[in-house]
């Protein structure tokens, strides 16, 4: 009987721990996200990139009562601050996560930019703290300090491609990962639809791969890494009164595999963490080298099964 009660036991137990690989495997972060196409001013939500549920916060309004209308660009900084770029004004502030209002103290006029309209912001943190942010009107990547000064990187055009979100991750080197356009304006041609490497250094955007043709069209996005490294994106299908589509993005091939859908319209910017991967040291060999597949979510979750299903055959064995 105790033979018995033991394989139960062991049973119930391996069928427990089968069942958490899959249920991690569900599981996806939080994010941050605004909704620039809302009539009465830009909202900050909190959304599950799981199912795609969106939480309003509140409105974007600073302390003057002017309501932030253009929204575009949002990052988490390396002290967890949440800042925010608006198109309309060229204004770039930090954000109360807690009511989604414009913290006075830290708004600026951002200056030295090549073109004052259309620049489709995307916005990063590094994580030595450098704040990059890319121009779709001059297809440029730019610097800008927290006082607001902009720095161009490279020539003007440098990017030579239309980049609208844009997430770093790592120290040495600083990988900076960009994501085109998707439609030229809300009712335009079909952009580029593909995930780019950009050199910090240069500016210049090397492209990885298309995101895929099973990717609803998109006119900008908004792109961020989760605290375990992985590439989140968050597409605006507004242009076609559609909800925004939440995809993981492959670094190695730059496909997008679909996660949910919003269930609000209007999306085109996502800030999830603070930077990742801050550790890397100057030597490090393997810094840009490709991941190997069983690294990425479903080979982890194969290799947890199949050792799971090993142990299980041992203890059957042991028991029997």
């Amino acid at each position: 009987m105790a033979a018995v009660r033991m394989r139960s036991f062991i049973h119930i137990a391996l069928i427990s721990l089968l069942a958490l690989p899959f249920a991690a495997a569900m599981a996806a972060p939080m994010g941050y996200s605004v909704n620039s196409d809302e009539p009465l001013g830009d909202t900050l939500h909190r959304i599950d990139l799981a199912d795609g549920s969106a939480t309003p916060i509140g409105i974007t309004v600073s302390s003057l009562g002017v309501t932030r209308k253009d929204i575009e660009g949002l990052a988490i900084a390396p002290d967890l601050g949440l800042w925010g770029v608006d198109e309309d004004m060229l204004r770039l502030f930090r954000i109360d996560t807690t009511s989604g209002t414009v913290m006075p103290e830290t708004e600026v006029k951002i200056s030295g930019l090549d073109s004052a309209k259309q620049n489709d912001f995307g916005l990063t943190f590094s994580c030595n703290g450098t704040l990059y942010a890319t121009s779709v009107f001059s297809q440029s990547l730019y610097v800008i300090d927290l006082a607001g000064n902009a720095s161009r990187v490279g020539a003007k055009g440098s990017l030579g491609v239309n980049i609208s979100a844009i997430a770093s991750s790592g120290s040495s080197p600083i990988r900076l990962y960009g994501l085109g356009n998707g439609l030229l304006g809300d009712e335009g041609p079909l952009d580029n639809r593909s995930l780019y490497r950009i050199d910090v250094d240069t500016g210049v955007a090397t492209a990885i791969g298309e995101i895929g043709p099973t990717i609803a069209n998109y006119s900008q996005a908004g792109l961020a890494f989760d605290a375990a490294g992985d590439l989140w994106a968050i597409t605006d299908r507004s242009q076609s009164g559609l909800d925004s589509e939440i995809l993981r993005i492959d670094l190695n091939t730059g496909v997008g595999t679909l996660q949910s859908a919003t269930t609000i319209i209007g999306f085109e910017s996502l800030a999830i963490a603070p930077p990742v991967n801050c550790n890397n040291s100057p030597d490090d060999r393997f810094a840009d080298a490709q991941r190997i597949p069983v690294l990425d979510s479903l080979g982890r979750l194969l290799v947890i099964l199949a050792l799971l299903f090993t142990g299980l055959v041992s203890l059957r064995q042991r028991f029997s």
